[in-house]
């Protein structure tokens, strides 16, 4: 008698709760529904993103213009000699590059690239994420309907949109690819063999390479909190083999994974001690708090913890609005008639963070059926798993309101006082939360209705009545709350209390929104327990009732769309003061300072960029030497009618100031007014050269005192160079000297040079000993001399020479090769394995 096949049961499910019930069945095969499913995926992303796939069209955030802006004068050059700029002269005095460029050995993120060329970046990684979700769903036995609809929920959480909408695309693409790295390692925990494990390493050197290292460490303990158990039971089973072999596999493919994206990550650490995340910036108002701390590396605890989540703001999971949504929403209401139909931007967020863009809104039906998922699979080692990352997640993202905890791993954890914003922690538990959603639907699924009793269900009535009287107390919180931040927020009384009305408003529309779904989610429920509906049924009102609820959420979260192009030509378009700059041929850095006619910060705006060499402009990971001098010396001149520290513009080759009034400094000249755009360009009479010689330094090892020096009307930079050691050899000041700037890219810099004796030539590149060489006469300098805190200076011996200055990071170019043999290995691996089985496979067929 033919074997009858036994029926496959859901990881994670136990066996003994598999219970006969209705399925959802469908007339065509399990194979046909897993291609009409994610085809089904491409026609709702592309309904979804029509405006970004269709269109043509993309997101209008500051992000996304600031990195326009900051790049566009290196990727000109790039375009015109096909040479890559590894450095950027044209933001914060200039600052290394190379450790940012996305991978250039060729894999899947690549494949991924072109073909978000073609179509569109997000839409292609909003269908990467959706087919891992689906794939791994499928890999554990769920249905394919299931797989589909809870990968569409892991997708639409409101936080994604916000991420790609405000310009956060590597922080997207590295949540897009959690899905596949836990498949792969749940495939590996479930074979232990060597494809396994090179598919794991592939799929995590993926979400290393897009450079978001915060996701990749929280994914980097979401590995460790699934993977620990099956592991060590091994051991405690006295499997040794196999504990020392599935010990060894996953170290190897950790190790290969790290390999693959050694380019760029090992050229992210290599510029982290350089960087503000990688040094704390001195304080010289509070040197001996600063000193007696021994913090001097990473960001200070206070930024690092500004974005924390304060446990009362995890009600915004259930009440999207809670605190008022997002820092900057748009008033649609009817109770304040004088803002409605005005598309005013109200100051909606009234929470604990410094402001938000985004809604961490999971979804009221996605929680009730997780929590469902987590009551009775709880016993599952898996899904345990899972539920202590998320609790331990959570607890982290409360950063400075649990700070006890979060200090624990920001003083002893590696690299994690690098990290900003505990409240990231929250979007890997998006995925975890939609994942025990399933399993709750699961449960469900598999329920005895054979005959109602409450006795049965009561757990299931017990938690659908604790989210009802959390309505309640919801609406009880609203009566004492005041709607306004912690703090104070400095508008007038009659406007405040027009933002007051309005926040309040949104609160109880949300509220009364949020018991009405739980009260419709209940009545699904119950109706499905007395067997009034079917599964299918019941699957599909529930979906798109869930569905439907992130959708609206997920579109109040909007932004302006535009062609890009025409946006770079309408923001940078040229003005009168880009004109008169650009028409100096000299080499020189430019000083924005005051408000422009639209209101940003000019100094912070990477619009100067565009067309100049600015000391200003925004990025989050600057040079910390520079950004100490903004900090501390530049607006801390001695002048107080005109604050600016003129040493500062001496040493960073400041030739114009541009600013949007006018002022009297007998240090300025004014050289151009642009009436059109309020701004005036004034000349610094007093600016020095890119490069010069001085015959006097003085040593300054520590940095309090280094700042304070620069600070001082005594210290001249033409005459002196505040040196951080001793020299060596003797300089002297020269009668007679020149440096002639002759060629200058942002990979290399060339001055034809003369003194009569030797002296110390100050050159106004930002220092970072890991790139630049310096050559003269085509032999290489021994020493470099950090110069006034930021720049670089080298001895000159007297006569004439050629300096040539080269930005050649060695480890660029060792880490590309590192990359290229770990994936070598990878392909091997996968290669041979595949061939393996299918000559495994041909034998024991015949």
């Amino acid at each position: 008698m033919a074997k009858t096949k036994k029926k496959s049961i859901p990881a994670g499910v136990d066996k003994g709760k598999q219970k006969k019930s209705p399925e959802v069945k469908f007339s065509i095969s399990t194979k046909t529904q897993d291609i009409i499913f994610p085809a089904a995926f491409i026609i709702f992303l592309l309904i979804l993103l029509k405006p970004l796939v269709i269109d043509g069209l993309s997101p209008q955030g500051v992000d996304v213009v600031g990195s326009i802006g900051a790049h566009e004068q290196i990727q000109e050059y790039t375009r015109e000699t096909g040479e890559k700029a590894l450095w950027n002269p044209a933001v914060f005095s200039g600052m290394p590059r190379y450790h940012r460029y996305d991978a250039t050995t060729f894999s899947l993120d690549t494949i991924l690239t072109r073909l978000g060329g073609l179509t569109n970046n997000i839409f292609i990684y909003y269908l990467f994420g959706a087919l891992g979700f689906y794939f791994l769903l499928r890999m554990m036995k769920m249905s394919p309907l299931m797989s589909f609809i809870c990968a569409l929920l892991f997708i639409l959480m409101p936080h994604y949109k916000s991420l790609y909408l405000e310009g956060h695309n590597s922080k997207f693409r590295a949540l897009m690819y959690l899905p596949w790295i836990i498949l792969c390692f749940k495939y590996f925990i479930d074979r232990r063999t060597i494809l396994a494990a090179a598919l794991f390493a592939l799929s995590f050197g993926l979400q290393i390479r897009t450079q978001h290292y915060q996701i990749v460490f929280y994914t980097g303990l979401f590995i460790f909190a699934i993977g620990v158990y099956p592991i060590l039971r091994d051991l405690l089973d006295k499997k040794y083999m196999v504990f020392i072999k599935s010990l060894a596999l996953v170290l190897i493919a950790v190790i290969l994974a790290i390999m693959m994206a050694a380019q760029p990550l090992f050229l992210s650490k290599e510029y982290l001690p350089y960087s503000k995340r990688g040094k704390t910036t001195i304080d010289i108002k509070d040197q001996q708090t600063a000193q007696e701390s021994g913090k001097s590396e990473g960001v200070s605890m206070e930024y690092a913890t500004q974005w924390s989540t304060h446990p009362s703001e995890l009600a915004t999971w259930l009440v999207p609005r809670f605190y008022g949504g997002m820092s900057s929403e748009t008033y649609k209401g009817d109770l304040v008639p004088q803002a409605k139909n005005r598309g005013i931007q109200i100051p909606g967020y009234w929470g604990q963070m410094p402001f938000t863009q985004s809604y961490e809104y999971i979804g009221i039906i996605t929680i009730i059926l997780a929590i469902f998922g987590m009551i009775y699979y709880r016993k599952e080692k898996f899904i345990l798993s899972l539920i202590i990352f998320m609790a331990f997640l959570i607890l982290l993202s409360f950063g400075r309101h649990f700070q006890i905890f979060y200090g624990l791993f920001y003083d002893y954890v590696p690299f994690f006082d690098k990290f900003r914003a505990p409240m990231m922690s929250v979007a890997v538990t998006y995925f975890i939360m939609v994942f025990l959603a399933m399993m709750g639907i699961n449960y469900l699924k598999n329920l005895n209705r054979e005959k109602f009793n409450f006795e049965r269900y009561k757990r299931l009535f017990y938690v659908l009545g604790g989210f009802a009287a959390l309505g309640l107390i919801f609406l009880i919180y609203g009566q004492m709350a005041d709607f306004t931040k912690p703090g104070g927020e400095g508008y007038q009384a009659d406007t405040m209390q027009i933002i007051q009305s309005i926040r309040a408003e949104f609160f109880y529309k949300d509220v009364f929104r949020y018991i009405l779904l739980v009260l419709i989610t209940g009545g699904l429920i119950l109706f499905y327990l007395k067997n009034k509906i079917n599964f299918t049924a019941f699957m599909i009102f529930i979906s798109i009732l869930a569905i439907g609820d992130l959708l609206i959420v997920q579109n109040w979260v909007h932004k302006d769309l535009t062609d890009v192009k025409k946006l770079e030509r309408q923001y940078f378009k040229k003005t009168n003061t880009d004109a008169f700059l650009l028409a100096d041929k000299e080499v020189f850095r430019i000083l924005p300072v005051g408000k422009s006619a639209s209101g940003s910060d000019m100094f912070s705006d990477n619009r100067w960029a565009y067309y100049h060499q600015t000391i200003g402009g925004y990025t989050p990971i600057k040079m910390y030497t520079i950004e100490e001098l903004v900090e501390k010396n530049i607006f801390n001149g001695w002048d107080p009618s005109f604050p600016i520290n003129w040493n500062v513009l001496k040493i960073l080759n400041v030739k114009y100031i541009v600013i949007s009034q006018q002022v009297q400094s007998d240090f300025l000249e004014l050289v151009n007014v642009d009436q059109q755009n309020g701004l005036f360009t004034y000349l610094y009479k007093e600016r020095l050269p890119r490069a010069c010689f001085v015959g006097n330094y003085k040593v300054v090892s520590d940095e309090y005192e280094r700042i304070r020096v620069i600070n001082s009307r005594e210290f001249d930079p033409a005459i002196t160079a505040v040196l951080e050691e001793e020299m060596t050899v003797k300089i002297s000041v020269p009668d007679s000297s020149y440096a002639n700037l002759t060629l200058f890219t942002p990979n290399r810099i060339t001055y034809d040079v003369y003194t009569d004796k030797q002296a110390l030539l100050k050159l106004s590149e930002v220092d970072y000993p890991p790139g630049w060489k310096i050559f003269i006469d085509d032999r290489q300098v021994d020493k470099i001399y950090r110069t006034d805190h930021a720049i670089q200076s080298v001895v000159v011996p007297a006569g004439r020479h050629i300096i040539e200055m080269r930005f050649e990071p060695d480890s660029y170019y060792k880490n590309i090769n590192i990359a290229y043999v770990s994936l070598g290995l990878l392909y091997l691996s996968i290669v041979l394995s595949l061939g393996y089985q299918y000559l495994r496979g041909r034998k024991s067929g015949q």
